[in-house]
């Protein structure tokens, strides 16, 4: 009887010991294996994408840039002269905005101030970073009477960007032609893409990151409704209302 319980405590430990064996090689070979799995590929994010655009706005998407901003601002006076009080916070606040980014992009010469095309890709690019990124990302924050202008600033140089960033070369062109800048053969094309849709094509952005920057248009041509990024018509939303306005459209 002694022997037999000595035999069943050997075997009972036997096992437990094989047992612990078989857990500590499966466990190291799980962290081994986990040791050795690359880490996901992160999607790009938001800043990323307009990063990207931003570092491309050659000199004939700059200078459509500020004809676009002009227009911009023409538009605005007209609406300020037309809106009553209550709106016309928002109409003040966009025209000096617009005056923000058109004083970081232009600079003093012998006959007044003129564009600079060098100023704009870095411009753009601080702003991409100052408030798209991860860590204190604009349109998710909370906008207020006192944040609401910075909001309205950097919303709009975003939005400014997407919009030549969206332009068919043609589209460019055509509003430059006759003015600052005349169609250059090797940097404009008859029926050349948009820059979003060359850097997509050209493998720059990927298709998620190209999801980030496109505006889909819909209708017909010259009257097309325009579809901005979900997160900008969202962050444009509280921006309106913020201002107790009522986005257009």
């Amino acid at each position: 009887m002694k022997e037999m319980l000595t035999y069943s405590r050997h075997r009972s430990f036997r096992v437990a010991w094989a047992s612990l064996t078989l857990m500590v090689v499966l466990l190291t070979t799980t962290v081994a294996s986990a040791q050795t799995k690359p880490p996901p590929t992160p999607k790009p994010s938001v800043e990323s994408a307009m990063v990207e655009v931003a570092t491309h706005l050659s000199p004939p998407y700059a200078l459509y840039l500020y004809e676009s901003l002009s227009r911009q601002v023409l538009s605005n006076e007209q609406l300020l002269e037309r809106l009553d009080s209550t709106q016309a916070p928002l109409a003040n606040d966009s025209l000096w905005a617009l005056d923000v980014i058109s004083q970081s992009i232009l600079v003093e010469g012998q006959d007044g101030p003129y564009l600079d095309v060098r100023r704009v890709p870095a411009f753009f690019e601080d702003i991409a970073r100052r408030y798209l990124d991860h860590a204190h990302y604009w349109p998710d924050r909370e906008t207020t009477q006192e944040t609401r202008r910075e909001h309205l600033a950097a919303w709009y140089s975003l939005y400014l960007m997407l919009l030549v960033a969206n332009a068919t070369q043609d589209e460019i062109a055509g509003t430059l032609k006759g003015g600052l800048f005349e169609r250059d053969p090797g940097m404009l094309e008859a029926g050349g893409l948009s820059l979003v849709d060359r850097l997509h094509r050209e493998k720059v952005l990927t298709d998620d990151s190209y999801q980030k920057v496109v505006i889909k248009r819909k209708g017909p041509t010259g009257r097309e409704t325009l579809m901005f990024p979900p997160y900008m018509e969202q962050w444009k939303a509280k921006i309106y209302e913020a201002y107790g306005a009522k986005p257009p459209g």
